[in-house]
């Protein structure tokens, strides 16, 4: 159990790959950490090596890119999480994982909402890419997930920590009942309950006010895709991983924590 388990890549045509990335792998982490279970140190080994020169982090390993996977720049979501499980499981201290967090995240902001716009950004909001053609993409999963890493680090007073927040709860209300706008509030992730589970790390990490936007959510959107995880904007190919849904489904079972108990906390 050192090693992470892959996921699983499907494109439209029916082709698979496995695939190892430490995306997919800080959720395996983040699952066992709200589980109250240590992660295997293998796995948070596997969190380390995405780390970028800049103290950003990629899907991927640097250097470990699939042949068949285009050429991706840091972003914000992988960044998030990924800084997140490390800082929380003791591998990175609060002073530099603070320094991070600013120094990589904290200029990731949207300039301006593009006329027609979604009518639930706000300007200020963290942006998902870190390269200049697509700084403007907002995806709130990817925002859930910088909110709880800005939150639990005490940087909940940064520019763009409030706007997208704001955010996140105007795209509730937009969204309300309908599961074609809640899809539509993150690109890169099929299922809005990735969303919700986001939400529920956030608050978990001291974000407040976002019980409202859970509960709406888990009402207009009930699982329908147990495994699928992200994807690219809003198509395939998908990642999935049936690791992780057992480990949602199931709970730690013996052989998949090294240990009880929580590793840190906000």
């Amino acid at each position: 159990m050192n090693d992470p388990p892959p996921s699983v890549v499907r494109w439209a045509d029916g082709r698979t790959a496995q695939d190892a990335n430490g995306f997919v792998t800080g959720l395996l982490v983040r699952e066992l950490r709200l589980a109250g279970h240590r992660a295997p140190a293998g796995w948070l080994d596997a969190l380390g090596r995405c780390a970028r020169p800049d103290g950003s982090f990629g899907f991927w390993p640097e250097g470990g890119r699939p042949a068949w996977a285009p050429e991706l720049p840091p972003d914000s979501d992988d960044t998030a999480v990924l800084l997140t499980e490390l800082h929380l499981a003791g591998r990175l201290d609060r002073t530099r994982t603070r320094r991070v967090a600013c120094r990589t995240l904290g200029n990731r902001r949207l300039r301006r909402v593009l006329d027609p716009g979604p009518p639930w950004i706000r300007v200020g909001t963290f942006t998902t890419w870190h390269r200049g053609r697509d700084a403007g993409v907002v995806d709130l999963t990817a925002v859930a997930n910088v909110l709880a890493l800005l939150r639990v680090t005490g940087l909940q007073a940064v520019p763009g920590f409030e706007e997208s927040r704001a955010s996140v709860l105007a795209g509730a209300r937009w969204a309300g009942s309908s599961r074609a706008r809640w899809e539509s509030l993150s690109p890169f992730y099929p299922e809005p309950d990735e969303l919700r589970r986001a939400l529920v790390n956030a608050a978990r990490c001291g974000v407040e006010g976002l019980a409202g936007a859970v509960a709406a959510v888990a009402r207009a959107c009930p699982r329908r895709d147990p495994d699928v995880v992200c994807s690219r904007a809003y198509g395939p190919p998908t990642w999935h991983s049936p690791a992780l849904a057992a480990l949602r489904r199931d709970g730690p079972v013996a052989g998949a924590a090294t240990g009880r108990g929580t590793t840190a906390g906000p």
